[in-house]
């Protein structure tokens, strides 16, 4: 029989791969919930009307549709093998919680402050570092137009990256409508805007050489593409307060309300724990569904982001609606006020493994519990009881049998220390405990065994 696998961009995990996820969910949940965010969680699947034509760009076109089922996909086919989907696996997490929001308005507070951590799925070309289903990690507040929410959502995010390790933070901030407004004024047309977002997306990626010849094979003239790139590489070497008067030039009256929102921002939020705010004119983010600041985060010697948002301002009302709520009188996008940033949570797990950050998710257990003999079996799992009321992980070995197949167990799975059940040192209270690294065994009387680990653990303040 042929060897099966999972199928091409899925994949499983092993029990050391999922303790180290699980553990990067709880570090980044801790955090969320630090700062006052509830959890909450949609289903995988929705209905194929709450994505199509939501904003979500590319991404709709990689959607997972799922087929209608029994007589409902008869009928489709009889007419042709029209319509044959009617939901779809969610491709981020944004655009399911504008319909949950929707769903559950009257019952959440008025102010909704949630972060969610859940898969989401791709039907992109699977690559190295690129799945067809994958972990996001965000954080939203709905119901808040004020800036300070820009300002939390970058502080609970960058918080969540600094205590997972990462130093040297660099938060990279825009405005979606201002880049628009940037654009044209190069003297690129509407029709070529969203060509020009995609190049611009990519010039921390590729050369500005590439860029530009992706922006002429778009239609975009050698005048436009040269100035646009030439003002960007300009503005490598600004500061916030030149670029935003080089870019006020540009963007004229129009530009002043989104330019006073991002200094707002950067004047709001705190000192980041590791890390600097700084304004991006180029910065353009893939989502159309951004009406306001966007914002991405890299690390130091990273050459990808690891988190990326912005504010989405009335997707709640066209997920219930359709269409694009109706200004506000100021130029505001009207509808519900909605801004959120996620984290890449595969790029950051795999960063943490190079660093070595997962020591503690690196074992199984704390400690195994050696069974020798069938008499000492119901004491030794009265003794993993006692150790896991002490606080500690205790695995107990299923079968009696020698020692040393079950210390080699026990390294196999990364745990450090054993304790051997043995009958007549449980009859005289102290009982032998093995470090599985050195092979030492240290006498140790019943009652302090828990405690005598986790000193050697480090979890004694």
């Amino acid at each position: 029989m042929a060897k099966l696998s999972a199928p091409s961009g899925f994949r499983d995990f092993l029990p050391d791969a999922f303790r180290k996820r699980a553990e990067l969910m709880r570090r980044i949940r801790e955090v969320y919930e630090s700062f006052g965010f509830e959890g909450m969680d949609t289903p995988a699947l929705e209905n194929l009307q709450v994505f199509l034509g939501k904003g979500g760009g590319e991404n709709e076109k990689l959607m997972f549709h799922v087929m209608k089922r029994g007589a409902d996909l008869q009928r489709s086919l009889e007419k042709g093998g029209q319509e044959l989907s009617d939901m779809a696996l969610r491709f981020d997490l944004t655009v399911p919680l504008a319909r949950y929001y929707n769903t559950h308005r009257a019952e959440l507070p008025a102010v909704f402050k949630r972060y969610q951590i859940g898969p989401v799925w791709r039907a992109e070309r699977a690559q190295h570092g690129r799945f067809r289903e994958f972990i996001q990690c965000d954080v939203d507040v709905l119901g808040s137009a004020s800036m300070q929410v820009e300002a939390e959502v970058i502080l609970a995010t960058s918080t969540a990256l600094a205590k997972l390790g990462f130093s040297g933070l660099t938060v990279r901030l825009n405005s979606r409508p201002l880049l628009n407004l940037l654009v044209r004024s190069f003297g690129i047309g509407d029709e070529h805007v969203a060509a020009a977002f995609v190049g611009i997306d990519k010039l921390d990626k590729v050369p500005p050489e590439e860029v530009k010849k992706e922006l002429l094979e778009k239609g975009i003239s050698e005048a436009a593409a040269a100035a646009l790139l030439a003002f960007s590489a300009a503005t490598k070497t600004s500061a916030s307060a030149a670029l935003f008067d080089d870019v006020s030039k540009r963007t004229g009256e129009a530009g002043a309300r989104h330019i006073a929102q991002l200094k707002e921002v950067l004047a709001l939020t705190p000192e980041l724990p590791s890390g600097k705010l700084v304004f991006d004119p180029f910065l353009a983010r893939g989502m159309d569904y951004y009406t306001g600041p966007i914002f991405e985060i890299a690390s130091e010697g990273v050459p990808f982001s690891l988190a990326g948002g912005g504010r989405f301002d009335g997707l709640v009302d066209k997920i219930a609606s359709g269409k694009d709520p109706a200004p506000l009188p100021d130029g505001r996008p009207g509808g519900v006020p909605a801004c959120g940033f996620s984290i890449g949570f595969e790029r950051v797990l795999l960063l943490m493994e190079e660093k070595g950050l997962f020591e503690t998710a690196s074992r199984a257990a704390d400690v195994l519990v050696v069974v020798p003999s069938a008499d000492a079996a119901a004491e030794a799992l009265k003794l993993g009881v006692e150790l896991r009321a002490a606080g500690l992980r205790a695995d107990v070995y299923p079968n009696a049998g020698k020692p040393v197949p079950q210390y080699e167990l026990a390294q196999k799975k990364g745990i450090p220390y054993a304790i051997l059940a043995d009958p007549e040192k449980l009859k005289s209270g102290t009982l032998e405990i093995r470090d599985l690294a050195t092979r030492q065994n240290t006498p140790v009387p019943r009652a302090e065994l828990a405690q005598w680990i986790k000193g050697k653990l480090g979890m004694i303040p």
